[in-house]
């Protein structure tokens, strides 16, 4: 007799389950959330399926949720749609957009000049590394982010509960990190790293175009404040000794509040580019003794002139042009504008070749 019960009972699983009737026993929507987070704490749910790169994508999901923590407090049901409300506790990727951007503009101006510059593939590339780097910099952290979302879910045409991802909800469950590009659409399929490289290309062309200055202009230019010109620009402006300065240059400028185009411009005026010193080393006409190398000198020079030139506080402080800077620092009246001549001179040959370079990004 249990034999023949048990033949029935098969008989009717087989039948609930090929009629879809099974869908009496179908996951609740709480169930479905519980299962859904679990699955993304394990990589095997993809939250990015709008973009490409999904090897890629995966690896920034496994950081982002490897410290996912999730507690559903509540679920509400009207129809063939829930909403569960949830307590999230992730790592804090909220700083990742931040650094990228740092980081892929610092990458993009230090290979301005490089031949692959101009190449869309390979800067998107960089641009997705970088990304994931950032990503992956954050979730060795200790930082922590706390979150409650409210995930809705609908039955799909199967009668099962299914999650609406939302990029809110993304965000607030991926520690909020955030995408460049906003939100893309399911249908789309975006390439994540094309995005990013747009991301920075359009940062990049915001901050960095450098204009051609007209003398006049150079003579009325406030000296304290940064060229924005970077190791490679100097390096078309450089001549005879004065080559291989340019690291000192930008690094003078990055420290003080100085234009290192001025200093540029008074060592190659006093010093013929560094080919005629009355002083050891001393390119700058600056005292009367000599420095242990010409980037010595420049140091020296460079502090003096953004503390003691160009600084209000400073003792021979009378402005901030370089009409300003002669009146203490040279005897020769005309000195402001043999110096400005080259500043101006300076800035036409950069302003022309980054700006090409630039160009080369769009």
């Amino acid at each position: 007799m249990s034999g023949a019960i048990n033949t029935i009972i098969y008989f009717i699983l087989s039948f609930l389950i090929s009629t879809g009737t099974a869908a009496l026993v179908e996951d609740t929507p709480e169930e479905t959330a519980e299962k859904y987070f679990a699955d993304l704490a394990a990589g095997k749910q993809q939250i990015f399926r709008e973009y490409d790169h999904k090897n890629d994508l995966m690896e920034i999901q496994k950081d982002t949720t490897k410290d996912l923590r999730f507690k559903i407090s509540e679920t509400r049901i009207r129809g063939d749609v829930a909403v569960a409300r949830v307590r999230l506790t992730t790592g804090d990727f909220s700083g990742v957009q931040k650094a990228y951007r740092q980081n892929s503009y610092r990458y993009v101006m230090e290979n301005l000049y490089s031949e692959s510059i101009g190449d869309k593939n390979k800067l998107a590339g960089s641009c997705l590394k970088i990304y994931k780097d950032q990503v992956a910099e954050a979730a060795e952290s200790e930082g922590k982010n706390s979150s409650e979302i409210f995930m809705a879910m609908e039955k799909n045409a199967d009668g099962e509960w299914q999650v609406i991802m939302t990029h809110e909800n993304r965000r607030a469950i991926m520690g909020g990190l955030e995408l460049p590009g906003g939100e893309a659409k399911e249908d789309t399929k975006e390439d994540l790293s094309d995005k990013l490289r747009k991301d920075t290309v359009d940062y990049v062309l915001q901050q960095e175009e450098i204009p051609a200055y007209s003398y006049d202009q150079v003579q009325v230019m406030d000296m304290s404040k940064p060229s924005g010109v970077t190791v490679e620009d100097l390096k078309m402006v450089t001549r005879y000794k004065l080559v291989g300065t340019e690291e000192k240059l930008y690094e003078l400028e990055q420290n003080y509040n100085l234009n290192c185009l001025l200093l540029l411009a008074i060592a190659s005026h006093e010093s013929a580019y560094g080919t005629m010193q009355f002083h050891p080393n001393n390119v700058c006409g600056y005292g009367y003794s000599g420095f242990s190398s010409i980037n010595d000198c420049l140091d020296t020079v460079g502090r003096v002139l953004a503390k003691n030139y160009l600084d209000s506080s400073g003792p021979y402080y009378k402005g901030n042009t370089i009409d300003s800077v002669n009146r203490t620092y040279a005897a020769d009246p005309s000195w402001d504008s043999k110096v400005a001549r080259k500043v101006a001179y300076f800035y036409e040959i950069i302003s022309e070749n980054h700006n090409r370079q630039l160009e080369k990004l769009k």
